[in-house]
């Protein structure tokens, strides 16, 4: 398997050179022939020449990055590139850390959902995210750096989210925000979404409709768990 860089790596390295080699060498399951998605992704930074935007388009079993979005995505994830890199190469937020670990480790199939049967789940209701029209942004309050003096010392971590097709949005249609402790708690299965949400340790803001739309999906896309005994 080819390797995962230990070290940061520029963005155009990254998606037109290593997520390519690691696609390469994946096998996929029957039902994941089936899938195909657009996948947009758009890094911004304040330094000329280190973001850009390309398109990572699933189809039959196979990975192909486009540089550049289109704008006929299913979705197009929208961040910075100080906070890409921190998710990649830092562990932060920690509900990103499982993810970028098991690709680290064990390629793309790292990524399937665990605790269901082999080819099971739904990957044909990732397709209907590009029904849902929306921008949404979630973020993870930092811990405070007294050596930071935005934002009262606090360095947050975001990420955006956009489902359908054309241009980026101004702005989100909706917000999901939480502390790192929280993020944490729910990570390790101490704090359950719903019971962070009553209790006020997550916040949602905006379009709702929307965010109730995008759980359904989620349900419908993991995996069955296998029967026991």
């Amino acid at each position: 398997m080819s390797a995962f860089p230990n070290s940061p790596v520029d963005p155009r390295t990254f998606f037109e050179e290593t997520i390519p080699a690691l696609f390469a060498e994946w096998v996929p399951e029957e039902r994941e022939r089936g899938v195909d998605v657009k996948l947009g992704v758009v890094l911004h930074s304040a330094v000329d020449d280190e973001g850009g935007d390309w398109t990572l388009h699933f189809t039959a079993g196979e990975l192909h990055v486009l540089a550049g979005r289109a704008t006929d995505c299913d979705l197009t994830i929208v961040q910075s590139v100080s906070d890409w890199r921190s998710a990649i190469w830092e562990g932060r937020p920690a509900l990103i850390a499982d993810g970028v670990a098991a690709l680290t480790k064990s390629g793309p199939a790292g990524l399937r959902p665990p605790g269901g049967e082999a080819g099971e789940g739904n990957p044909e209701a990732l397709k209907q995210l590009s029904d849902l029209e929306g921008l949404i942004e979630a973020v993870i309050a930092g811990d405070p750096d007294p050596a930071d003096v935005k934002d009262g010392g606090r360095v947050d971590w975001r990420i955006g989210v956009q489902f359908g097709t054309g241009p980026i949005r101004d702005s989100p249609d909706a917000t999901i925000q939480l502390g790192t402790g929280q993020a944490e708690a729910i990570r390790s299965g101490d704090l359950h979404p719903v019971e962070a949400l009553i209790t006020g340790q997550l916040r949602l803001e905006g379009d709702l409709g929307l965010i109730i739309q995008l759980q359904a999906i989620a349900m419908m896309a993991a995996p069955r768990p296998s029967p026991s005994g």
